[in-house]
């Protein structure tokens, strides 16, 4: 073979010309990658034949590959050509390895001999065990590449990390010490700081996954590869990095549990991807059936739409695949029985996939061999065109009346004869399915309607009926019913009958009649409970409902059974809907419910009170209660229950009145919700936390009004939050709570801006207001800055840096009223003066902040601005009085009062603290030289002028002088008291 093609001294010499050649061909396009790899491996091949004992070519290869790699690893992430460049490594170690592999098993194959016998059952071996040239490239990459990941700069560790991602795949066989040191290495970059770096080294662990691996981790003490992955999924603050061990790991009965349980990840596309990807390529037939049900149930409730989308698509292309195109078979998956979601995935199904229901047929056979599955299929179908209004497809499908009657008569006869009780919930199943199937029927021939109405009511009498048969009979006759007074008088002869069943109970009945007995009054309860559910009229004392309120209903309520006072309550309250002054004369007995009881006759006290307060107003239940303050306070007290439940229900009750404005002074009510919205002690409750999360902005974003509201409390309930938090999150991560802090304070500012209501409203097609107006509510907006700033004079530091901070969230523009704008500019010249900002953050949102009034009240700097024309305007009075009452002192807004009372002892350190006259100045130059080393723009020296009748006064001294007042004012009372009765006795005061 001549030189050229062995390589010589002059292909070793051409490597610093022909390498970077390849890599500057392969960042302009990423077609050409194979080609350039072929190249490579080229060139690698031809400097191995120039030394092939001492692997000096190999070596000059190396090291000169190495060298160009090196030129990448400090660029950014996601830049093109970088990452081309990766990709091309990538590509070339694949390249490298399967021409090695070809090579070998041809140098095998023409140096077979007779004994090929004994060598075929240690080729593979030998194969692995092959020391080649790319085994030798991808050893010596690396190891240089774990140099990387402990380098300081953070995109060194990411392009190394990301190098050995991409090449992991094909590394082929390595040193075993390697290999372990592989994943040592990878495992502490799961842990970097930086979401990228780990977002790599989670892929590249996820492509070491074995058996030995976890093996030979456990024996030395450690975790295997797989439970640090499963860690690193459920824990990772980056959804990225979750997302790429979701889609890398390995799929198998150890790590699905885990896997499905990212159906709840919180970001909405890791549960996207679990649907679209992960799970499509699994047999459903793998997972047990509560986990298809939690899957399904996550999956098609999730409030993302393009999570229930992505859920729906796995289920009509994938599982349907799985099922052998066989929708009773899918349907057998789902567990119709015992499903909650089942009925929704079908209807989300049928709605993507139209063509399905329309291509069932069911024909007189299916109906006579009705399962649960058929059954449900059936009643899907015919529900899915119900709702759709489809006429056509429903007389397709819908039986004749008469047959439907006989097929429920038929079940129930089964029912009844039945003796094995695990087919009896088949039939309950089966029959419920046949009465929701009745209630889409028109009933068109009288025939029918009577046999349908005979055999409800006989249907109703049976004593084990579920509840959810009885709901869908009472609809059924409510169907068939002429009007509502008809419906009422066959619902109370059926209450009637029922309670002829039950036994008489007298001193000597036995337990088992006692409980009969009990369970008529239930069902009876239950009964009427469904009758007053469908009833609108008003209840008069001549209607046969109130009959059955003074026999059943008043009984149970009085009753000592928990059951029986649950159900009493809820018809009662019912009841007391359809007439006021029953609703007024009973509304005590709900208040006792609420303050007397638990569980859920608690519960359903609160429900019926709120219930009865959203239909009539707190003004008119409150007077036998007491004052509507009274009656708030009650609902007050169950927000701060300890009872999930019941502070849900409290919740939810208290921001439907608001949003009806149904509760007096909704200021303070409001203030409270917004405080149990970020309360940390109720994160655990996710009902609360849905209401209200839904109820914040349809209530601000309703009307300007509700709006102005918010923005009344919106400066204080951040305060309030802000002492919350740092309470509930002292001990615990800052960032993690200053984020969580700056979410909130953006959330709130967002819900105050009239801009976003207006932009709804033109959305929405709604008509524009007035200028006039608009220019009134953005002055409302804008006194958000102004009660924010006002605030900063009296909080504490960590307090005030973040009310300065929400000032830039304002997003203040040309058409905030300039008045407001003087205002600002008043307190924020005020607040540098005092020097209260003292943190370099603040300091410069501050200086933001300042920088953007000057630009809206268009002057150059802030010496300009003539604060003495200022003075004789009458908005402005208000601004400079409070600006009088905080005094020259910084003493005065001393953040402890425990350092104040030292210094009044001490008589005052001015030296120190720089407040006497003579030394203002000196602080003056102090604050402006430290402000001259900030970037960006620095606060003016400007001061606020005092208008002569303004009055100086401490806070500090103004509250003792009130107090000392007041203290005054008690003693001439008690001193004139104690003239006109000399006798009474003062000694205990």
């Amino acid at each position: 073979m001549s030189s050229k093609s062995k390589g010589g001294p002059d292909t070793i010499s051409s490597l610093r010309s022909a390498i970077p050649s390849i890599f500057d061909a392969a960042q302009r396009s990423a077609t050409g990658h194979r080609k350039h790899a072929v190249a490579l491996h080229k060139l690698q091949t031809q400097c191995h034949d120039v030394d092939t004992e001492n692997m000096t070519g190999e070596a000059a290869f190396n090291d000169e590959f190495i060298r160009n790699l090196n030129k990448i690893l400090v660029i950014k992430k996601r830049e093109p050509s970088a990452d081309k460049v990766v990709k091309l490594v990538a590509i070339f170690v694949q390249v490298s390895q399967e021409m090695d592999t070809q090579a070998l098993a041809k140098a095998k194959a023409n140096s077979a001999d007779a004994d090929d016998v004994f060598t075929a059952d240690t080729g593979e071996e030998e194969e692995e065990d092959a020391d080649t040239v790319s085994s030798r490239f991808v050893e010596c990459l690396i190891k240089y590449l774990l140099q990387g990941f402990q380098a300081k700069e953070k995109m060194t560790r990411m392009r190394c990390c990301q190098i050995v991602a991409m090449s992991v795949t094909n590394l082929g066989a390595i040193d075993e010490v390697l290999y372990f040191g592989l994943i040592k290495q990878l495992t502490e970059r799961i842990r970097d700081k930086e979401a990228p770096i780990r977002v790599n080294a989670a892929i590249a662990l996820t492509k070491l996954q074995s058996t030995d691996s976890s093996e030979a981790d456990n024996e030395d003490g450690s975790d295997s590869v797989t439970d640090t992955l499963i860690t690193l999924m459920h824990s990772d603050p980056s959804a990225e990095v979750r997302r790429a061990v979701l889609l890398n790991i390995e799929k198998n009965p150890t790590t699905l549990p885990f896997v499905l349980e990212r159906a709840r990840d919180v970001d909405p596309t890791n549960r996207k991807c679990l649907f679209l990807k992960v799970m499509p390529p699994i047999d459903y037939h793998l997972l047990s059936i509560e986990d298809r049900e939690r899957l399904l149930v996550a999956g098609i409730n999730d409030r993302d739409q393009g999570v229930r989308r992505a859920c729906v698509r796995m289920i009509g292309e994938s599982w349907l695949t799985f099922s052998g195109q066989n929708l009773l078979e899918l349907t057998s998956a789902l567990d119709v029985v015992d499903s909650p979601a089942a009925n929704k995935v079908m209807q989300a199904m049928f709605s993507a996939y139209t063509e399905i229901p329309e291509n069932l047929a069911f024909d007189d056979e299916l109906w006579g061999n009705l399962t649960p599955e058929v059954a449900f299929v059936i009643r899907s179908t015919l529900e899915f065109f119900f709702e759709r209004k489809d006429v056509d497809q429903i007389d397709k499908h819908l039986p004749e009346v008469m047959k439907l009657a006989q097929l429920l008569e038929s079940f129930s006869a089964k029912l009844e004869s039945e003796d094995d009780e695990e087919m009896r919930p088949d039939y309950e199943f089966v029959i419920h399915q046949l009465l929701l199937v009745a209630k889409m029927s028109d009933f068109p021939d009288e025939l029918g309607r009577r046999e349908m109405l005979t055999l409800m009511r006989k249907m109703i009498m049976v004593p084990e009926i579920p509840e959810n048969n009885i709901e869908a009979i009472a609809d059924i006759i409510r169907k068939l019913s002429i009007n509502e007074q008809d419906f009422i008088r066959i619902m109370v002869e059926v209450v009637s009958d029922v309670r002829e069943l039950a036994p008489v109970i007298c001193s000597s009945s036995a337990e088992r009649e006692q409980m009969e007995a009990l369970l008529v009054n239930i069902k009876s309860l239950i009964i009427i409970k469904y009758i007053l559910q469908r009833c609108f009229d008003a209840l008069s004392e001549g209607s046969s409902m109130y009959g059955l309120l003074t026999e059943c209903v008043v009984p149970a309520v009085q009753s000592t059974d928990t059951v029986l006072q649950e159900y009493g309550i809820e018809c009662l309250a019912l009841c007391c809907l359809l007439d006021k002054n029953l609703a007024v004369g009973n509304i005590m007995l709900f208040v006792q419910a609420v303050k007397y009881t638990k569980g859920d006759l608690h519960t359903k006290g609160l429900s019926a009170l709120l219930d009865l307060a959203f239909m009539y107003g707190i003004s008119d239940l409150s007077v036998t209660l007491g004052t509507p303050k009274d009656f708030v306070d009650l609902l007050y007290a169950e927000l701060e229950s300890d009872d999930e439940k019941t502070q849900a229900t409290a919740g939810e009750g208290i921001a439907r009145l608001l949003y009806a404005h149904r509760i007096p002074e909704p200021a303070s009510v409001l203030e409270e919700l917004l405080v149990l919205y970020y309360d940390p002690s109720t994160s655990g409750n996710d009902a609360l936390r849905q209401c209200l999360t839904y109820f914040f902005p349809a209530f601000s974003y309703m009307s300007h009004e509700n709006q102005a509201l918010l923005q009344q409390v919106a400066i204080s309930t951040i305060c309030r939050l802000d002492n919350m938090l740092k309470q509930h999150g002292g001990s615990g991560d800052a960032q993690a709570g200053a984020t969580t802090q700056g979410q909130m304070v953006q959330q709130i500012i967002s819900w105050c801006d009239p801009r976003i209501l207006d932009a709804i409203s033109a959305m929405n097609g709604g008509s524009s207001s007035s200028s006039m107006r608009t220019t009134t509510r953005l002055g409302t907006y804008a006194n958000l800055a102004v009660d924010a700033l006002k605030k900063t004079f009296v909080e504490a530091p960590a307090t005030r840096k973040v009310l300065v901070q929400a000032l830039n969230k304002l997003g203040l523009d040309g058409t905030t009223p300039h008045t407001q704008l003087q205002q600002m500019f008043v307190l924020v010249r005020t607040l540098a003066q005092h020097e209260l900002v003292t943190d370099m953050i603040t300091r410069n949102a501050l200086t933001r902040f300042e920088a953007s009034l000057l630009r809206l009240l268009e002057v150059e700097n802030a010496d300009e601005v003539k604060l003495d024309l200022w003075l004789e305007e009458p908005e402005m009075t208000s601004v400079f009085e409070f600006v009088s009452s905080l005094g020259e002192n910084d003493n005065d807004f001393s953040d402890d009062d425990e350092e104040d009372e030292e210094e009044e002892e001490d008589g005052g350190d001015e030296d120190e603290r720089g407040v006497t006259p003579g030394s203002e100045s000196e602080a003056s130059e102090r604050h402006v030289s430290e402000e001259q080393s900030l970037p960006g723009l620095r606060l003016g020296s400007s001061s606020i002028p005092i208008p002569a009748n303004f009055v100086i006064q401490s806070p500090m001294k103004r509250a003792k002088e009130v107090r000392l007042e007041e203290l005054t004012r008690e003693i001439d009372e008690l001193l004139e008291s104690d003239d006109d009765d000399d006798d009474e006795d003062f000694s205990g005061y």
